[in-house]
């Protein structure tokens, strides 16, 4: 009695199992979605000032600064002033106020861009300054509808605390750190192309890229190009790391659609400067404020803002410190396999490690557990040809394979349920209301677990209660089937390694799981000599129908059945006159009668048994051994194993990808990406994170079930019919602003070469376009703006962005450039092309009180050549027409060059106010009537009176009215590097 109430807790029972499998879910959920939000700033933040860092941000996002505002000169002197002193103060440091770098280059293959660069740099020289350096790298502007605080404000005050940090002697590095502060980042990665124009960029060969893809958070380390910078995150001096390789190749993929500086500097400058080995290290999370006016110290809040910057610096930090002063330098190229266990540790593998420890579970678990396997068999026949009973009649070989099969096919039924269920459900969010995970993430989520598992635990408790598994215990056979199921699954992951894709890496561990669970059971299965089955202690594989009918109406395991002699009691007894049999006293009629021994009497004394079913046998067992047994026989322990093995690890791996990928994911459909994307995410590692139970799910009860049931169609209800944006997550759409000038008689500017006076330019339109969702930005966000209501509204599916629509009317509202003078004539816009010679032209475009220009042709140019102010006037009217530069003169970055089909975009972006831009431009010459070369020249502006400029900012009343009259669930974004593009139509 003792005994059994000790061993009760262990007992493979249903409220031991739903006690057990229940606390492991809800701590592994909890400690996943704790490790989820930053950690608090501890009091000591050793010779880090937060609260500086704090100050800084503050300054830094006063407003949106981008590179075509006057408010990025600002931000850019602030950095300065906190540089120049520490240079002073150190001889060990250098800085570098870069005015001088500019860089040309071919962007996505698709259009030149020719940058001037106002990059700031910082270099503290190490004490070993024979090795290579580690670049610190972020960029100081934002984008002209967000202040920056996450993008890049918190990378910017990062890397100017370490900058202090790390400028004091006695922290002095071994190897030299170069702080690098860019420009132009959201402009096409410009700044970063220009630092390979700067010498110190032969002084590094590692780097740590600093990013905000979001709002907030927790910085990911995003992705790395090799183990080397990954080791830095492993570091004890990495107190909480957090990465996966799965963000990192789901990037190389094209599955995200982003860019950053980690890809200039991972590629480096072909034929110059050899590609850097680094990471990235960003934040995601709170992704429905990026690039809005809520990327601010507000739309974060006080304490979230702290925690965010202290969560970036003290990782930087740490790995900072590592590649600094470590024996390793971070250079080690090998491809990695990463990923974090819950913020606490960061699990660090080679690719080539993970792909043979893959080859050695593809081979050694299959043996292993087939052996065992047979093992289990032959016990089981040894011990039934021990105990069996001749059977009178054999039954038929189809219906033993049918027997044979039951048990076997439950999971794999299950799992097809789930697939159905998880489609189906998926479809129904598709159809009734796509975007509610935008708002709502973590309801949805819900939904998809709870529907998971109903999903695969219903399936198998119906199976096993209507066809009970009679050759093996359901168990068992799940075990087996879970294994194989993983087996299948490592094998594509070794396939994805041998490509040198670890994103399944997680397949290795769940694999590992499930084979050493499935070794458990087998073992315990050979040890009692039977693999079990659901109607009794002993599988039905080898016993014939007498064996299993006996043994099913209580038969004792480990007894032996001898035939033996049944004695009757006599047919006939002679009763006297009272009725009473003549016999023994007390002996009633019908009484078995035992006779005295004789020569047929066997020796060994057998008792007489009578079934359940009315049958009756004989036994050698005494009476106080007999025990009815028609159910499993009790488990104790091994479940618990098993358990153990199957289900945290493997939980805590999953759900920590599912919750990740969630919050990485859930904004982006307001961008144009498919709502199935998420939806997939959720139902595949929704799905995999029940998987592990299976073995044990016909024991949970039922009643769990209807609570589950009844909890998903409340949460289905209200996640189908509710408004998917709120004031919280809210709805994102993109602004721009269109306006054409235009000579009043041509249409076209004149051309100067024809010495024909330039007429002041007017305007022929302005359009307002608003890009975002289809049925929201038609629906809702257009017909509130003022100005469209008097106008005509074009909304075309195929909108600005892909997978947006955009909505275009035209407005009134004119947009003022700002400076010295607004208006609107050749002042504010001048273009003047020159035709050279039948192959090439001279374009200069200069806009008012702007740095950002750009010029598209309607027919390819292979030839693009910017004039620099040392090359003198190209053209001073009325110089005579120059001659074409030499064709070999036109320089583009090492790995961007000019492709063979020619560019029909260039982008121009110079380092001062009103800058004229003089850009030559060749083509090829198509036919002998080729009438010239035909586009337009427009030049971008970016300021607005709320953005809180100077007296010098420009003016943009279109987006004022939309920022005013968007509902309060919906928040603006830029579309282009500028609010508003003027532009005007040339031909030479």
């Amino acid at each position: 009695m003792r005994f059994a109430k000790l061993a009760a807790p262990f007992k493979f029972a249903s409220t031991q199992v739903t006690v057990l499998t229940a606390l492991i879910y809800a701590i592994v959920f909890a400690s996943v979605l704790i490790h989820d939000e930053p950690w608090d700033v501890p009091k000591d933040t050793q010779g880090l000032d937060i609260d500086r860092a704090f100050d800084a941000l503050s300054e830094i996002t006063r407003g949106p600064h981008p590179y075509i505002s006057h408010a990025n000169d600002a931000v850019r002197h602030y950095i300065l002033s906190r540089l120049k002193p520490l240079a002073a103060r150190h001889d060990h440091a250098h800085l570098s106020d870069d005015v001088t770098s500019n860089v040309t280059y071919v962007a996505r293959g698709s259009y030149v861009v020719y940058f001037e660069g106002t990059n700031v740099l910082l270099k503290i020289d190490g004490t070993e300054s024979s090795q290579d350096g580690v670049l610190f790298s972020c960029h100081y502007d934002s984008v002209s509808s967000a202040p920056g605080a996450t993008d890049d404000g918190i990378a910017v005050v990062t890397l100017l605390e370490m900058a202090e940090y790390l400028s004091a002697p006695e922290r002095r590095p071994r190897r030299t750190a170069v702080f690098f502060f860019n420009n132009g980042e959201e402009d096409q990665l410009n700044g970063a192309h220009a630092y390979f124009e700067h010498p110190w960029s032969n002084l590094t060969s590692v780097f740590i890229n600093l990013e905000g893809a979001a709002s907030g958070g927790h910085p990911l380390a995003f992705r790395t190009t090799s183990y080397g910078p990954a080791s830095a995150l492993q570091s004890r001096l990495v107190k909480h790391p957090h990465g996966t390789v799965l963000t990192s190749e789901a990037w190389s993929m094209g599955m995200i659609r982003s860019a950053t500086d980690y890809e200039v500097y991972a590629r480096g400058v072909e034929g110059e400067v050899p590609g850097l080995e680094g990471f990235d290290f960003a934040f995601y999370k709170n992704r429905a404020y990026y690039h809005t006016l809520r990327d601010s110290i507000p739309g974060m809040g006080h304490e979230n803002t702290r925690k965010a910057i202290w969560a970036m610096l003290e990782t930087v930090r740490g790995a900072g410190l590592t590649l600094l002063n470590g024996d390793r330098a971070g250079t080690d190229a090998t491809k990695p396999v990463y990923f974090d266990v819950l913020g606490r540790s960061l699990i660090l593998l080679s690719l080539n490690s993970m792909y043979i420890g893959n080859i050695v579970l593809l081979v050694l678990g299959p043996l292993s557990t087939i052996g065992l396997l047979i093992w289990v068999i032959l016990a089981a026949k040894k011990r039934s040809e021990l105990e069996a009973i001749p059977a009178s009649h054999e039954e038929p070989r189809w219906r033993t394979i049918v027997k044979g099969l039951l048990g076997w096919e439950r999971f794999w039924i299950a799992l097809i349920i789930a697939i159905l269920v998880h489609v189906g459900l998926s479809v129904g969010f598709l159809k009734l209301n796509p975007n509610i995970v935008h708002s709502h993430a973590y309801v949805v989520l819900s939904i998809f677990l709870g529907f998971s598992f109903l999903a695969l635990v219903v399936p198998i408790q119906a199976l096993h209660s209507i066809l009970p598994p009679t050759f093996a215990s359901q168990k068992l056979a799940v075990t087996l089937s879970l294994y194989f199921f993983t087996w299948i699954v490592l094998i594509v992951s070794t396939v994805a390694m041998s490509k040198q894709y670890g994103l399944l890496y997680w397949a290795t561990f769940f694999n590992l799981g499930a084979w050493l669970a499935a070794v458990l059971e087998l073992v315990r299965a050979g040890r009692r000599r039977d693999p079990g089955n659901e109607m009794g202690s002993y599988s039905f594989l080898f016993t014939s129908p007498e064996e299993q009918q006996a043994r099913a109406e209580g038969v004792v395991p480990g007894r032996r059945l001898v035939r033996g002699v049944r004695y009757d009691a006599p047919e006939h007894i002679d009763n006297d006159a009272e009725g009473h049999a003549n016999g023994r006293p007390g002996q009633e009629e019908g009484a078995i009668v035992e006779t005295e021994p004789t020569e047929i009497t066997p020796l060994i004394h057998q008792h007489r048994r009578q079934t359940e079913g009315g049958g009756e046998y004989l036994t050698v067992d005494p009476p106080e051994d007999v025990k009815v047994v028609a159910k499993p026989a009790d488990e104790y322990g091994w479940w618990i194993a098993q358990v153990l093995l199957l289900v945290p690890a493997v939980a805590v791996l999953l759900f920590q990808l599912e919750v990740l990928l969630l919050n990485a994911t859930m904004h982006t459909l307001v961008d144009g990406s498919p709502p199935v994307t998420v939806y997939f995410i959720l139902a595949l590692f929704s799905t995999l994170i029940f998987l592990p139970i299976t073995p044990f799910a016909h024991k949970l009860p039922q009643s769990l079930n209807i609570v589950v049931a009844g909890v998903l169609i409340l949460l289905l209800a209200v996640s189908w019919t509710i408004f998917p944006f709120t004031q919280q997550w809210p709805f994102r759409i993109y602004f721009q602003q269109f306006v054409e000038l235009a000579s009043p008689t041509s249409g076209l500017t004149i051309n100067p070469a024809r010495d024909v006076h330039i007429n002041a330019l007017e305007v022929v339109r302005a359009e307002t376009t608003i890009t975002g969702l289809k049925g929201y930005v038609d629906r809702y966000i257009v017909p509130d703006i003022p100005s469209s209501r008097h106008s005509d509204v074009v909304c075309n599916s195929t909108g600005l962005r892909p997978d947006l629509m955009t909505c275009t009317w035209t407005s009134d509202l004119l947009p003022s450039p700002g400076g010295t003078n607004s208006s609107l004539a050749s002042e504010w816009l001048d273009v003047r092309p020159t035709r050279l010679n039948e192959t090439r032209a001279i374009i200069s475009v200069r806009g008012q009180n702007t740095r950002g220009c750009r010029l598209y042709f309607d027919r390819p140019v292979n030839f693009v050549y910017v004039h620099q102010p040392s090359d003198g006037e190209p053209l001073p009217p009325p110089a005579p027409v120059p001659a074409p530069v030499p064709f070999e003169k036109m320089h583009m970055q090492g790995g961007y060059e000019m492709p063979a089909e020619g560019v029909k975009e260039v982008r121009l972006w110079g380092r001062t106010w009103d800058k004229t831009f003089v850009v030559e431009v060749g083509w090829e010459n198509a036919n002998d009537n080729d009438e010239g070369l035909t586009g337009r020249a427009a030049c971008e502006y970016a300021e607005y009176a709320s953005a809180l400029g100077g007296p010098e900012s420009g003016r943009i009343p279109a987006y004022e009215e939309v920022k005013q009259f968007l509902p309060l669930w919906a928040l603006p974004t830029k579309n282009e590097d500028g609010l508003a593009e003027v532009w005007t139509k040339f031909r030479v």
